[in-house]
């Protein structure tokens, strides 16, 4: 079966946030109204496409480009990433390779889950984490605390600090674990599958999405965005006016059209290794410095692993708190621009951090 797609069809069916507001940007800077990509974000977003396809074709230039899809896979894959982390390990690595080892060899069978449940279940971030970028209710109770802790620092301005950090982390920790199956995957040591679900309405049950509805759900969302005159970049802004048009009529439309309440991208994961195997690999894998970890842990081993967790993981989000507020360019006139340029930046967000327990 062949499928083809234009380049605005394949940036809003298949590519990421940044590729999305690239794109919109470029429209709008085109006479001509069209959006383009560069070859950088053309080669990844044929990448994102190809964990749908078995092969992916592009055909014409600019704006006028098609992307020739064939053989539509059962299951999508996840995204081949040769980077390696731009030339350096995450420091908490160690850890999260082995927390996710652990999961699945204790847990049989694993349904496919979100990756916000798959960091609740590994115990990486707490439920109110995950659920504070999706629910105003909890992000208010969090925003109070701080203020109550905090008087005289943290003012009613910094509530988009505190959406910016949930956001920010939220996506690193996602991110994390999107590169820790792909290495498990790529050693071999276990199955990992990608799939989108919904949360059917009346019932609250599960179910994967069809072709149809994935592509038609896709639409709806870029429909709705430029409704709203806003990027898809500009969703995390939860407390801006058209955001919150933008996610009240999205949220209707996707009960009213679909009967869903919400869709997320599901991960599938099982080991496909024995015990044995599992030694001969880390050994191997070790000496070519390609994945580290260990496995079978008991309750003080998991316990050790977490607390090595928080630690790296919280000390490697404050350095990269320092960057952005040292690299803060003069032309953002943001509030979040404007904390950075008085060096207030880091300290703010450190406290965001220790609200969500990250930290």
């Amino acid at each position: 079966m062949t499928k083809i797609y234009t380049l605005e069809e394949a940036v809003y069916g298949f590519g990421d946030e940044k590729k999305i507001a690239s794109f919109e940007k470029s429209k709008t800077e085109s006479k001509k109204g069209e959006g383009n990509l560069n070859k950088r974000s053309i080669d990844s977003l044929v990448k994102d496409i190809e964990c749908y396809f078995e092969s992916v074709t592009v055909e014409g230039k600019g704006a006028k480009r098609k992307f020739i899809c064939e053989g539509k896979k059962e299951f999508a894959t996840a995204k081949e990433d040769n980077r390696k982390n731009n030339g350096r390990d995450l420091p908490y690595e160690y850890e999260i390779n082995s927390m996710v080892i652990d999961y699945i060899l204790k847990n049989k069978p694993i349904k496919p889950m979100s990756l916000n449940h798959w960091i609740v279940e590994l115990g990486l971030g707490s439920k109110t984490f995950t659920t504070s970028y999706y629910i105003d209710v909890i992000k208010d109770r969090l925003f109070d605390e701080l203020k109550e802790k905090y008087k005289g620092l943290i003012n009613d301005k910094d509530y988009i600090m505190l959406e910016h950090a949930i956001k920010t982390e939220l996506n690193t920790m996602k991110n994390n674990l999107r590169s820790t199956f792909n290495k498990l995957a790529k050693a071999k040591i276990i199955m990992h599958k990608i799939e989108w679900y919904g949360c059917i309405d009346d019932s609250g049950h599960h179910r994967p999405l069809t072709d149809e509805e994935f592509t038609a759900i896709g639409e709806l969302k870029r429909y709705m965005l430029i409704m709203n005159n806003i990027s898809a970049s500009d969703l995390w802004k939860r407390n801006d006016k058209n955001v919150k048009k933008y996610w009240e009529s999205y949220s209707e439309r996707l009960k009213k059209d679909f009967g869903f309440r919400y869709i997320y991208e599901a991960h599938g994961a099982v080991l496909c290794v024995t015990d044995k195997d599992i030694e001969r690999y880390l050994e191997r894998l070790k000496k070519k410095g390609e994945l580290n970890f260990t496995y079978g842990l008991n309750e003080e081993g998991l316990l050790k692993m977490l607390i090595g967790f928080y630690s790296s993981y919280g000390n490697s989000a404050m350095t990269r708190a320092k960057s952005r507020e040292e690299k803060v360019k003069e032309e953002d006139l943001s509030y979040l621009g404007e904390l950075k340029r008085n060096g207030q930046y880091v300290n703010k967000y450190e406290k965001m951090l220790e609200a969500l327990k990250i930290r």
